[in-house]
C-alpha cells in the first residue's frame, strides 16, 4: 500500500497537516510499564516540555520550533465547543496538557509570520549548518549498514548520492543513529541483515541477527471523516470554494495570506476534540469477550497493550477517540489523499475521528535486497480492524460523531435533509451499530501516524531497541524515530516524535 513521505530535508514534517500535540501521561506510563526506565511521564515530560507557543517564555527559552494558535476568524470554534460542552465535555484550555479531555484548539507548527515551522528550518540554523563536524547530503539515501562480521559492530553506512550518481561508503567515529521513520528504519536494519532471518534468506540478505520483531507491531490511527452540508450565514463560511480552486477564492486566499489573515495561513484543522464515550454508549461486556483475530504478536506484549486500552476505555477522563473538524468537505481516497468537494455550490462543516488507541497491528517488510526509490521494494501491511475491539471502539465514535451533530448550536447550522459525505446513511442511520461498522469497513483510512516498527521494549517482548535505543544483537546502532513507540501516541504524532527526539539527543549523549 503507498504511504506518502517528504522526500527532503526535514522529512514528513514539511508536508504533514502541521498538528503539534503532546502525548497523555497514561500513554507514556504505558511505554515505560514495558521494560524502559527513563521514559516515564516524570522523565519524558521534561523533554516534551521544552516546547511552547512562540512568543512565550517557555519558547523563549528553548523551543526553536515555532507553534501558533490560528485566530478564530469564524463561529465554528465557538459553537464546536458549546455543542460539546452541551453533551457534557469540558474545554481543555491548556493544549500542552497531559491529560486533554473535551474541546481543545491546537498549536500549529507555523510561526507568527504565518511559514511553516519544520525539523530542517527550526534546527538547522545558519550558525548549526557552518560547523565543521557536520555535513549535509541532502540528495543521499542509506542503502545499509555495514558492520564487522565477527563483532556485529556498525562500522559504516553505505550511501547513494542521486546529485553525484555516486556510492559511497560514510564510516562512523562513535556511533550510527538512524533516523528514517517508521516504514523506513525497519527497511534499512533488514537491507542490512538484521531481521527475521526466514525473510532475510529468502531474499538472498545475508543474516546477521536474527530478530523477527523488526517490522512488525506497526500502527497507525484509523479514521473516517462525516461531512455535513452547512446552512451558511455570516460567520460561518467554508474553504470549499477554495477546495474546488475557484479562481476568485484563490486569489481572495492568497491576497489574505499576504497580510497573514485567511485560509492559507492555517491548516483550518485545529479545532479539535479528544473523548471518551459516554456513558449512553454502553460497552458491556464487550472488553472482556472480544480477543484477537490476529496472534502473532508475542502474547505478553499483546496483554500489556490490551490491559493499557482496557484502561483507557473505562476511565471517564481518557480519551479513546480523536477528533478533528473542518469547515469544508473532507474525504479520503483509496490512498489516503483528499478528495474535493461535490460539484455545485453546497457547503460543508467535517468531522473526522480517529481510533486514539488501536490494538491492531500490521507489519513492513522488504521484498527486495536491495534499497529501490520506488514503492516496490517494502510491503506494508497496516492489518486495520485485525483486533475486532478496534471496530467495536471506532464505530461507537461514528455513533457519538452523529450525536454531536444533531446537538444544538451545532445542529443548526447544518442543513436538515442536506447533502452528507459518501456513503453515509440518512440522519439518525448511525444509531445502528452495525450501520456504523459497514460505514467504517468500506471508508476507514489510515492517518499517516506510523508508529511502532522498531519497538522499544525488551527484545523477548517484541523489542528491536533497548530503552537506550541500542539495536539488539549488534554494538554502536541506534534509533532514534516515530518507529521506536511501542505503544501509539493518542493524537497526531508529531509532537510526540519531536519531544521522543529531544528525549533520545539527551539519553545518546549521555551513553555514548
Amino acid at each position: 500500500m503507498p504511504a506518502p513521505a517528504g522526500r527532503l530535508l526535514g522529512g514528513s514534517s514539511v508536508v504533514n497537516g502541521f498538528a503539534f500535540l503532546p502525548n497523555s501521561a497514561a500513554n507514556i506510563e504505558a511505554w515505560a510499564g514495558l521494560g524502559n526506565p527513563g521514559w516515564d511521564w516524570t522523565s519524558f515530560s521534561k523533554s516534551m516540555s521544552r516546547f511552547g507557543l512562540s512568543g512565550s517564555p517557555k519558547a523563549a527559552e528553548y523551543s526553536p520550533l515555532q507553534l501558533t494558535i490560528p485566530d478564530e476568524d469564524t463561529e465554528w470554534p465557538r459553537v464546536w465547543r458549546e455543542t460539546l460542552a452541551k453533551l457534557g465535555f469540558p474545554e481543555s484550555t491548556d493544549p500542552f496538557s497531559e491529560r486533554i479531555l473535551g474541546s481543545v484548539m491546537g498549536p500549529e507548527t507555523i510561526g507568527l509570520d504565518k511559514k511553516r515551522s519544520f525539523s530542517a528550518n527550526a534546527y538547522l540554523s545558519d550558525s548549526v549548518r557552518s560547523r565543521s563536524n557536520l555535513t549535509i547530503w541532502p540528495k543521499a539515501v542509506a542503502q545499509k549498514i555495514l558492520f564487522e562480521p565477527e563483532t556485529l559492530i556498525a562500522t559504516a553506512v553505505q550511501v547513494f548520492n542521486a546529485q553525484d550518481q555516486d556510492t559511497s561508503t560514510v564510516h562512523a567515529r562513535k556511533e550510527i543513529v538512524i533516523s528514517a521513520g517508521a516504514i523506513n528504519s525497519p527497511r534499512l536494519l533488514e537491507l542490512s541483515g538484521v531481521g527475521n532471518a526466514e525473510l532475510l534468506q529468502s531474499l538472498v540478505i545475508d543474516v546477521l541477527v536474527h530478530n523477527p520483531n523488526v517490522g512488525e507491531n506497526l500502527q497507525n490511527h484509523p479514521m473516517c471523516s462525516l461531512s455535513f452540508e452547512t446552512t451558511g450565514g455570516d460567520g460561518f463560511q467554508t474553504i470549499d470554494k477554495l477546495l474546488r480552486k475557484d479562481p476568485e477564492a484563490v486569489a481572495a486566499a492568497q491576497n489574505a495570506y499576504a497580510k497573514g489573515t485567511g485560509p492559507a495561513s492555517r491548516s483550518n484543522l485545529n479545532v479539535l476534540a479528544q473523548l471518551p464515550l459516554p456513558d449512553s454508549i454502553p460497552l458491556g461486556q464487550l472488553l472482556d469477550r472480544i480477543t484477537p483475530s490476529d496472534t502473532k504478536t508475542i502474547d505478553t506484549i499483546a496483554k500489556a497493550q490490551e490491559s493499557f486500552v482496557h484502561y483507557i476505555l473505562t476511565s471517564p477522563s481518557e480519551a479513546s477517540g480523536c477528533y478533528m473538524t473542518a469547515p469544508g468537505f473532507v474525504s479520503f481516497a483509496d490512498d489516503g489523499s483528499s478528495v474535493p468537494p461535490p460539484p455545485g455550490t453546497s457547503e460543508f462543516f467535517t468531522i473526522a475521528v480517529h481510533l486514539a488507541h488501536p490494538l491492531s497491528r500490521g507489519s513492513v517488510h522488504v521484498t527486495s535486497p536491495s534499497l529501490t526509490t520506488s514503492p516496490n521494494g517494502v510491503s506494508i501491511d497496516p492489518k486495520y480492524f485485525s483486533h475486532p475491539l478496534d471496530l467495536e471502539i471506532l464505530a461507537r465514535h461514528v455513533q457519538l460523531t452523529e450525536m454531536i451533530a444533531m446537538t444544538e448550536p451545532l445542529s443548526s447550522h447544518l442543513k436538515v435533509g442536506g447533502q452528507r459525505g459518501p456513503d453515509m446513511p440518512t440522519p439518525g442511520g448511525f444509531a445502528d451499530l452495525q450501520v456504523a461498522k459497514d460505514f467504517l469497513v468500506k471508508r476507514a483510512k489510515g492517518a499517516h501516524h506510523w508508529t511502532g516498527s522498531c519497538s522499544m521494549m525488551p527484545r523477548e517482548l517484541g523489542g528491536v531497541v533497548d530503552h537506550e535505543l541500542r539495536v539488539y544483537g549488534c554494538r554502536n546502532l541506534r534509533i532514534c524515530d516515530a518507529s521506536i513507540m511501542p505503544i501509539s501516541p493518542r493524537s497526531n504524532i508529531q509532537g510526540v516524535v519531536y519531544a521522543a527526539a529531544e528525549h533520545g539527543a539527551q539519553i545518546i549523549k549521555a551513553t555514548m
